[in-house]
């Protein structure tokens, strides 16, 4: 989206007269580039030397009757608060400023004028319009970083600010709102369509121009002359390029899948490192085995349990039992994680954000550019991260924190970041800066969603988990470090999966305090642990509250279908 005052009295003089010349003539500046604006955004028509006022730009000029606009009305970063405004309720002062200035929002929230803006948003279907200039612009702009990198290669190349406001207009760019480190930018899926389709042409001499009568003709595979001369149909039908500037169309307005950012720390990056020292004398020496013991002396550091527990919930290690003792192996994931270091979740989101056609702000970009995530793109080391946050497999991890986090947000309700700093604290204390941490992180687990804002909210797995942990033994799950890992939840599975057989030990032998002997015996059959680790587990999904002396607890039958899928 990119509207400006002038584009407003252009529609205005539309209802008045098709006739192109006459409203240039009253209105001349830049009339040829904000015409096409309006063309783009599907607020216009333009039929030769005519121009035609559409139903949304009917719905425009008559939100605005009588109202005092500034120059510039929105643009991907103002639709971005509104869109942020209406969700949560809240936006920084910042935000609320602009919204005010440009009447789409007072103190009662947004305006008709603004629910307007809005709505001609959702149900309008931008046009494609790639000419040679945009397509220059497209294929040499850096796709993600702050909005001064932009506008740096914007000034280098002698490019007018109309490029950007032609590729905010088609969604192939968005802008971030202004944070305290300014505002970043990020392509779009659908500019990526662009590229490849742009990729196909060898030379570029004439406008792509494609409506949604041209989109619904390919679809349909109809040739027109029109279709013909831009190369998107020939006679065997619809080109390759046809389809991708096809794809290009229907990505604009998609809402893309959102994926969770991923997150390793540098201590997991040594113990991955450890790990796999380990795992090479084990080439030589069968009987050095990466064992919990072996693992804490290479890695040096004191609490391994924590850390192996949590590379585990990410795929990238694999627990074994291997002669008579419980082991930790790195996967082909954890092997490719020790290649490319430590990530952090602020880093990742910037990428998370922009590949599901949102914007990051400017904090996450420039982490991820400080941890070599993203350049004048995305990286080596940000495609791997993104592709294993997109294709592992979350294993349930619980920390106290975690706990902590979920028992103080309210279910359907955003609070501020802040706010639930303050919460988590007063409930279980600990430093700032770590609560801070264990919020991005909760999110990387998929417990939480925290947006451009600042506001948080649970998601429906950290609904879910949060019914679980207040219907278990909550005060006791906040004393320990963590209450569930993947270790417990897999035992907790096993049950579950074999519940006639457990029902018939707990009918047999009567009920178990902390666990029995023949719980174990069948548990061993099904998972690689030892006894040992076995009756650790059973004790504490007791003790928490998952699993009671004869039956599932109605927590542990929550968290079971949490994780089911």
């Amino acid at each position: 989206m990119y509207l400006k005052k002038r584009h407003i009295e252009i529609l205005k003089e539309m209802l008045k007269t098709e006739s192109q010349a006459e409203i240039e003539t009253k209105l001349p500046e830049e009339f040829q580039i904000r015409v096409i604006e309006l063309f783009i955004l599907g607020l216009a028509e333009i039929q030769g030397n005519r121009i035609i006022i559409t139903e949304a730009g009917r719905k425009i000029v008559k939100a605005a009757e009588g109202l005092e606009l500034p120059d510039t009305i929105a643009d991907s970063a103002v639709i971005k608060m509104l869109e942020l405004l209406e969700e949560t309720g809240k936006v920084p002062e910042k935000w609320m400023e602009i919204l005010k200035e440009r009447k789409l929002a007072d103190e009662n929230g947004i305006t008709e004028f603004g629910r307007a803006i809005l709505e001609v948003y959702r149900s309008t279907h931008p046009v494609v319009y790639l000419t040679p200039e945009i397509a220059s612009f497209l294929r040499g702009m850096p796709k993600i970083g702050t909005l001064d990198e932009l506008i740096t290669f914007k000034n280098s190349k002698a490019y007018g600010d109309n490029i950007i406001n032609a590729l905010q207009a088609m969604r192939l760019l968005k802008i971030s709102p202004p944070t305290e480190k300014g505002s970043a930018f990020s392509t779009t899926p659908a500019a990526k369509l662009a590229l490849r389709a742009l990729s196909m042409i060898p030379v570029f001499a004439r406008a792509i121009v494609l409506r949604k009568e041209d989109f619904e003709a390919l679809k349909a595979g109809r040739k027109t002359g029109e279709l013909e001369s831009m190369g998107l149909v020939n006679e065997k039908g619809v080109t390759e390029f046809g389809k991708a500037i096809s794809d290009t169309y229907e990505a604009m307005t998609r809402e893309e899948e959102k994926v969770l950012p991923i997150y390793v720390l540098e201590d997991e990056i040594k113990v991955l490192s450890a790990i796999r020292e380990i795992e090479e004398k084990n080439k030589t020496n069968p009987d050095v085995l990466p064992t919990e013991k072996e693992i804490r002396e290479k890695a040096g550091i004191e609490d391994i349990g924590e850390l192996l527990h949590l590379l585990e919930s990410k795929e990238l290690i694999e627990r074994r039992f291997v002669k008579g003792r419980d082991t930790y192996w790195l996967t082909d994931w954890g092997r490719k994680a020790l290649e490319h270091g430590p990530v952090s979740v602020d880093a990742m989101k910037a990428v998370t954000y922009a590949e599901s056609g949102d914007v990051p702000i400017a904090e996450w970009v420039i982490k991820a550019q400080e941890e070599g995530i993203v350049r004048a793109g995305v990286t080596d080391k940000g495609r791997f991260y993104l592709k294993l946050s997109r294709e592992i497999k979350r294993k349930p991890y619980l920390t106290r924190y975690d706990a902590a986090i979920l028992a103080k947000l309210p279910k359907k309700k955003y609070i501020h970041r802040d706010e639930l700093v303050r919460l988590v604290k007063d409930y279980i204390g600990g430093d700032e800066k770590d609560i801070i941490r264990a919020i991005g992180e909760a999110e990387a687990k998929g417990f939480i969603i925290e947006l451009q804002n600042g506001m948080v909210k649970l998601t429906e797995l950290g609904e879910k988990v949060k019914s679980a942990i207040e219907s278990a033994k909550l005060q006791e799950i906040i004393k320990v470090k963590f209450s569930l890992t993947p270790t417990l939840f897999n035992v907790l599975r096993v049950i579950k999966e074999n519940i006639e057989t457990f029902n018939r030990i707990w009918k047999e032998k009567g009920e178990a305090r902390d666990y029995k002997i023949e719980e174990v015996d069948v548990i061993k059959k099904h998972l690689s642990l030892s006894e040992e680790e076995i009756k650790k587990a059973l004790t504490m999904l007791r003790a928490l509250g998952f699993l009671g002396s004869k039956s599932i607890t109605e927590a542990g039958k929550i968290i079971l279908d949490a994780y089911s899928l």
